[in-house]
């Protein structure tokens, strides 16, 4: 078993096969974010946002080795989170275009939302697939604080909040009451996890009932650096990225134990042929360790 792989309670090596190895997949990247399985394409993509690109990490050129690599978009407008709709399209938050983009299947970008209240987004950071087909999204403001992250501009909103795009396409804002929304999973249909970047590293949890979000707690903390991009597993265990690697949780936020990663972690996907590979962006680097669970 890798040296990687530190336990905080019983049964948490259990969730990786003998003799699983941490892999640094590919390097020299700026700051990597937003990976997302693509299973029609059978790849992974995910974003350099400081070098303006996203990249393709295809492993039928072998997870161990190999290239292996290729550039999907550049420039990116400077992309950060993905995931996939309910029709398996990718979806895309765009630091630069100040938006939430769909793309479509002749590769053609879909604006989904890029104002409120119209009045312009901050910078789409992060988006979650809702089980009813909605789509949630953060909105802080790195795009515009950070000149490497975005390009820029004034906030026009009052606040950083997180927002619904409904199956209809239907713009809703929720969740007002975050300094710096990042990360967000669903925990279970009525349960979304949100990554506060402004909040001393915490992740709150909010009951979801349609468009309407209530804080309920907060959720956890990690303890070395914060929570940025989460996950969470098929039984409902919580994979958080941290400053150390990834802080693997139980469903009541108990550390069950950690992937010790030599960079800091921003985010984290599930995928692979039977979606159990765990792939990491992590500051300059794409990592793998392979699992035997897979994500919700």
């Amino acid at each position: 078993m890798s040296g990687a792989l530190q336990a905080a309670q019983g049964g948490f090596l259990d969730l990786f096969p003998a003799g699983a190895q941490l892999t640094r997949l590919a390097g020299d990247f700026t700051w990597t974010e937003g990976p997302v399985w693509i299973p029609a394409r059978g790849c992974l993509v995910f974003s350099d946002v400081r070098q303006n690109r996203t990249w393709r990490w295809t492993p039928g050129h072998g997870l161990a080795g190999g290239t292996g690599l290729e550039e999907e978009m550049n420039p990116s407008h400077h992309q950060n989170g993905h995931c996939l709709d309910a029709q398996g399209r990718l979806i895309a938050c765009s630091h630069g275009d100040r938006a939430v983009l769909r793309q479509e299947e002749d590769g053609r970008w879909t604006t989904l939302a890029a104002e409120w209240q119209g009045r312009r987004l901050n910078s789409p950071n992060d988006v979650a697939l809702h089980p009813d087909g909605s789509l949630w999204f953060s909105d802080p403001t790195y795009g515009i604080d950070k000149p490497e992250e975005g390009y820029g501009g004034e906030m026009e909103q009052p606040g950083r909040f997180v927002y619904r795009i409904a199956p209809d396409g239907t713009l809703s804002c929720p969740i007002q009451d975050r300094h710096k929304p990042n990360g967000l999973a669903f925990l279970s249909a009525s349960e979304l996890l949100l990554a506060d970047t402004g909040d001393n590293s915490a992740t709150h949890l909010y009951r979801v009932d349609g468009s309407r979000a209530e804080y309920v707690r907060e959720a956890f903390r990690v303890d070395q650096g914060k929570t940025d991009g989460l996950r969470v597993d098929a039984e409902g265990r919580i994979w958080s990225s941290a400053g150390d690697g990834v802080h693997v949780l139980a469903p009541d936020g108990q550390e069950l134990g950690r992937i010790l990663v030599p960079e800091t972690v921003a985010n984290l996907c599930f995928g692979g042929a039977d979606g159990t590979d765990l792939f990491m962006t992590a500051t300059s680097g794409l990592y793998h360790l392979p699992t035997r669970v897979q994500g919700w």
